[in-house]
């Protein structure tokens, strides 16, 4: 009898304790956000879009040529929207937050090396 209360107390107290970590988790859901990336082609575009692909908590990235405005789907419990700077900034294309490496964009194609700021 005692161990069948034991047991009756453990169960209840892991129901309790799984409501109580289910309600106060934070929700997953997608953001978009649009940010200026700079380049200025076709293989820019592949590119650019290409470096977030496969990325976890990356769902859509679209760059336009003529804005030089790259919208991103992303999760952000997932991935911060500071990576996903990073991330392009690492293929050699500066972004509004983040300017590549200056060896990475070097080693760009002439037609992708876009006039950088100072």
């Amino acid at each position: 009898m005692k161990t069948q209360k034991t047991i009756l107390f453990l169960v209840i107290a892991f129901i309790v304790s799984a409501i109580t970590v289910n309600s106060t988790a934070k929700p997953l859901h997608n953001e978009t956000a649009t940010f200026k990336v700079y380049g200025n082609c076709g293989m820019c575009k592949n590119r650019i879009e290409s470096s977030l692909k496969g990325i976890n908590g990356v769902t859509n990235a679209d760059w336009d040529v003529k804005t030089k405005a790259l919208t991103v789907t992303y999760n952000p419990h997932v991935i911060s929207l500071d990576d996903i700077h990073k991330k392009v900034a690492s293929v050699g294309h500066d972004t509004d937050k983040i300017k590549a490496d200056d060896k990475t964009y070097e080693a760009l194609m002439g037609c992708c090396q876009y006039e950088r700021k100072k």
